[in-house]
């Protein structure tokens, strides 16, 4: 697959977001159009705003009022310049949010890696015409998807250990999505664990 080809499938946006003294460089890659909210997710992980304090100008348009509007039907493009307006987080709840957002990062790789084990698991079973070499590449990927298993829990391990007061409203909520999508993980993983082994039974048998 040549560049060319990569480009056509996504959609690429570079912008640039002044917050007061402060200026962000946010990189949108996506499958589809991005909007406005997806500008506004961004800037809550950079910016450290959250999308409900966010106040968004453009040439005079306030982009925050229309979330699921794409950003090209308001004239945004490649290198435009965007003002945020609105309260970042402090203190401690903001050491907490960031150290939340880069437990969430990590969990974003095994993402990755399970995507990757679930489409060889799906070849092996297409292309299962020699059990040895079959057999040998199901404990590879059973492997693979124990080490995701053993990461996960330790990322588990991490995000509990962030000590969040209930004051902290935003890394409370932060911390909480950070541990259910975990879970969610890992009941993924743990699923697929259980099918590689199920089928490589199989085809011993």
């Amino acid at each position: 697959m040549n560049g060319g080809e990569i480009n056509s499938r996504y959609f690429i946006l570079h912008l640039g977001v002044l917050h007061g003294s402060d200026r962000y460089e946010v990189h949108l890659h996506m499958e589809r159009e991005p909007l406005v909210r997806d500008l506004q997710e961004e800037l809550e992980k950079k910016a450290r705003v959250m999308v409900a304090n966010q106040k968004l100008m453009f040439r005079g348009q306030r982009l925050h009022q229309c979330p699921d509007t794409s950003l090209s039907s308001l004239g945004i493009f490649n290198g435009n310049q965007i003002i945020l307006i609105g309260e970042k987080l402090k203190g401690a709840e903001d050491t907490h949010y960031g150290r939340l957002l880069s437990i969430e990062k990590d969990v974003q790789l095994i993402d990755d890696v399970l995507e990757l084990i679930c489409r060889d698991f799906e070849k092996i079973k297409e292309n299962a015409t020699n059990p040895r070499q079959c057999s040998n590449l199901l404990v590879d990927l059973h492997a693979r998807a124990q080490r995701c298993n053993q990461d996960l829990n330790k990322f588990d391990q991490v995000a509990n250990n962030v000590t969040v007061d209930s004051s902290e409203y935003e890394a409370l909520r932060k911390k909480n999505e950070v541990l259910n999508r975990i879970k969610d993980r890992l009941d993924i993983t743990n699923n697929v664990s259980s099918a590689i082994s199920t089928y490589g039974s199989q085809t011993q048998s």
